[in-house]
C-alpha cells in the first residue's frame, strides 16, 4: 500500500486477538454493510455491520481459519474479495501469531495404524493452516520420545494436514502389551492414543521368546569381542607409531649431523639434499620455499574444494574456479606480499567479480586487463605483509553449463586460473 491510500484508509487496525482483528473508523461510514478479512485472497473472516460504522467505532472481524501460506503472510479488509484496502494489511510473521487468533490447536487423529513396528497416522487442523506440529508421545505411561512428522500441506477449506510416525521397540513392549499417548507441545491435553493388549502366549510365540533372547545374547559377545579387537588393534598401532618416532628422530640426528660439518655451506648442503630426495609425496613439483617469488604448479595438491582439475590444451594450460574456492599457501610461515592471479577466461562475465579473505582477514583486491579477454587479480594483506594460512576466494558471478542448455557439463564454473604466483617479503 502505498503512501497515498495509507492516507486515506478509512479504518485503522488496533491488534490481532482471539477475538480477531480489532479496527477503529476515522471517519463515518454509513455505506458498509460487510468488512471481509482475506489472506492470499482467500476468507479468513466476515464480519456483518447492519448500521455501518461511526467515526471513532471500534469493531472486531472474528478469525475463522488460516489457509497454507508462506510466511510472511499478510491480512487484508475490504468490502469484497476484489476491492480496495481499507486498511493497512495486518503482518502474520510467525506461526505463534496464528496461536494468537484462533487460540490452542484442535488436532484430530485419523487412520493411526501399527504397521510392521511403525507407528503411523494422519492429523488434520481444520483451521490453522500455519500450525508446525512438534508432536511427541509417551510409552506406557512414561518416558517421552519424538514423533517424525512430515510437513504439513494446506487444505481446500483451511487448515492444514500432515503425516506422522513413531517407531516401536521391542522393549515397549511388556506382558501387558503396549500402550501410545500422542501429545503436542505446548497442550497437556493428549491428541490421540493406542492400545494393544497381549494375548496369551502360544507355543510359538515363547519359541520365539528364546530365539529373542539368544539373539541378544550373541550381540553381547560379538560387542564384547569387538571391543577387544579394538583394543588390541590400538595397542598395536600405538607401538607402531613409536617405532616410527624413533626412526624419524635417529634420520634427523644423522641429517642435522650432515648439515653442520660445514656451517659456510649449510644452506647449499640442505639444497642439494632436497634436490637428490626427488619429487614430493603429494606429487609436485619440488617448490623453492626460500624464493621471493613462488610460481604454484596447476596440478598442485594446494588446490582445495572448489576448483576443478587442470586442462591443457595446445594454447596453454588452465583450472576452473568455482563460485567459492579455497587455496592453500605454500609457504605460510613466511610473510606474504600479494597473491597475483591471471585470469585466462571468464564465464558468462565480462570482468571477474571476485573477494578474496586471507585466513579470517579481507584482502585488498585490484583487477588489471591483460590482452583481449584476460585479466589480472592481485590479493594483498590488508596492513601490510604478514604469515596467511588459507585463501578463500568468492566469485559473484558463474554458472553451469548444463543448467543453462549450453552442453552436458554440470560443474560450477566462475573462471579459468592460467597462472598463480605467491609473493613474499624478504
Amino acid at each position: 500500500m502505498d503512501g497515498f491510500q495509507a492516507i486515506f484508509c478509512p479504518l485503522i487496525p488496533l491488534g490481532a486477538g482471539p477475538d480477531g482483528l480489532s479496527l477503529r473508523a476515522l471517519r463515518p461510514l454509513p455505506d458498509i454493510e460487510t468488512l471481509l478479512l482475506h489472506c492470499r485472497g482467500i476468507e479468513v473472516g466476515r464480519l456483518s455491520l447492519p448500521a455501518g460504522l461511526q467515526q471513532d467505532e471500534v469493531s472486531c472481524i472474528p478469525v475463522t481459519r488460516l489457509p497454507r501460506v508462506p510466511l510472511p503472510a499478510e491480512l487484508r479488509v475490504s468490502t469484497a474479495r476484489d476491492g480496495r484496502d481499507l486498511t493497512r494489511p495486518w503482518r502474520l510473521d510467525s506461526a505463534a501469531a496464528a496461536l494468537t487468533l484462533l487460540g490452542p490447536p484442535e488436532i484430530r487423529i485419523e487412520d493411526l495404524r501399527l504397521d510392521h513396528g511403525v507407528l503411523r497416522g494422519t492429523a488434520r487442523e481444520p483451521r490453522n493452516g500455519l500450525l508446525e506440529p512438534v508432536l511427541y508421545a509417551r510409552i506406557n505411561g512414561s518416558g517421552a520420545r519424538m514423533v517424525g512428522t512430515e510437513p504439513p500441506i494446506g487444505l481446500p477449506e483451511g487448515g492444514c494436514a500432515f503425516r506422522f510416525a513413531l517407531p516401536i521397540h521391542p522393549a515397549d513392549l511388556t506382558e501387558s502389551g503396549l500402550s501410545v499417548t500422542l501429545l503436542l507441545v505446548g497442550q497437556e491435553a493428549p491428541v490421540g492414543s493406542f492400545a494393544w493388549a497381549r494375548q496369551e502366549a502360544g507355543p510359538a510365540e515363547r519359541r520365539l521368546v528364546e530365539l529373542e533372547g539368544r539373539l541378544r545374547q550373541l550381540e553381547e559377545e560379538t560387542a564384547a569381542a569387538q571391543q577387544g579387537l579394538q583394543a588390541a588393534m590400538e595397542r598395536r598401532l600405538a607401538l607402531q607409531q613409536e617405532r616410527i618416532d624413533a626412526f624419524i628422530a635417529a634420520a634427523s640426528t644423522l641429517l642435522f649431523d650432515r648439515l653442520a660439518g660445514a656451517p659456510a655451506s649449510g644452506e647449499d648442503a640442505l639444497r642439494s639434499l632436497l634436490a637428490d630426495s626427488g619429487a614430493v609425496a603429494a606429487g609436485d613439483p619440488l617448490l623453492d620455499r626460500l624464493a621471493r617469488r613462488v610460481e604454484l604448479p596447476l596440478d598442485s595438491g594446494l588446490f582445495g574444494a572448489g576448483w576443478h582439475r587442470e586442462e591443457v590444451y595446445p594454447h596453454g594450460a588452465f583450472r576452473w574456479m568455482g563460485p567459492r574456492s579455497l587455496l592453500l599457501n605454500p609457504v605460510g610461515d613466511r610473510d606474504l606480499v600479494a597473491v597475483t592471479l591471471e585470469i585466462s577466461a571468464l564465464y558468462r562475465a565480462a570482468a571477474p567479480a571476485i573477494t578474496a579473505a586471507l585466513d579470517e582477514a579481507a584482502a585488498e583486491v585490484a583487477v588489471t586487463p591483460c590482452g583481449p579477454d584476460g585479466f589480472v587479480l592481485r590479493l594483498a594483506p590488508p596492513g601490510g605483509p604478514r604469515p596467511v594460512r588459507l585463501l578463500r576466494l568468492d566469485s559473484q558471478t558463474g554458472g553451469c553449463p548444463a543448467e543453462e542448455g549450453e552442453s552436458g557439463d554440470r560443474r560450477l564454473l566462475a573462471a579459468a586460473v592460467s597462472r598463480i604466483v605467491f609473493e613474499y617479503a624478504g
